[in-house]
């Protein structure tokens, strides 16, 4: 995320959603940033934050760390539980870190969330390839 943003300062754990905001040729994009540490936590919290509609949304999980596929699925279930659900015209879920993935020789595959699925690495992949995805018209190919 801090690639595809442009930011230069270092990622830290933390329990707050960061919500960012880019303007682009194609309009506004927000982003939510939601760590996956402490999933009920973290819906609460960006519960509070954030405009329950979405036209794209992606989620990330780490290929390499089942848990976080099921902080996802958490994620979204609390979001239910502590406001109205959200909603998104299109959902995609993006499982990051491929390159380590086929170094460790076992890859995490999406086989919880019903949405359809890409993976990438961060630190190989170009961040336009993230952006990619975030702004396709028509829905991905």
């Amino acid at each position: 995320m801090y690639r595809l943003l442009g930011l230069s300062q270092r990622p830290a754990a933390t329990l707050r959603p960061g919500l960012y905001r880019l303007y682009l040729e194609v309009g506004r994009v927000d982003v939510l940033d939601i760590p996956g540490q402490h999933a009920a936590e973290v819906a609460q919290a960006a519960s509070r934050l954030m405009t329950l509609y979405f036209d794209r949304v992606l989620l990330v999980y780490d290929v390499t760390r089942t848990e976080t596929l099921y902080a996802l699925a958490e994620i979204l279930d609390a979001l239910c539980l502590f406001s109205r659900c959200a909603t998104a015209r299109e959902v995609i879920v993006v499982g990051n870190k491929r390159d380590l993935a086929e170094e460790l020789g076992y890859m995490v595959e999406n086989h919880l969330l019903p949405h359809r699925t890409y993976y990438v690495s961060a630190l190989k992949d170009p961040p336009e390839l993230l952006m990619e995805l975030l702004l396709r018209r028509g829905g991905p190919q």
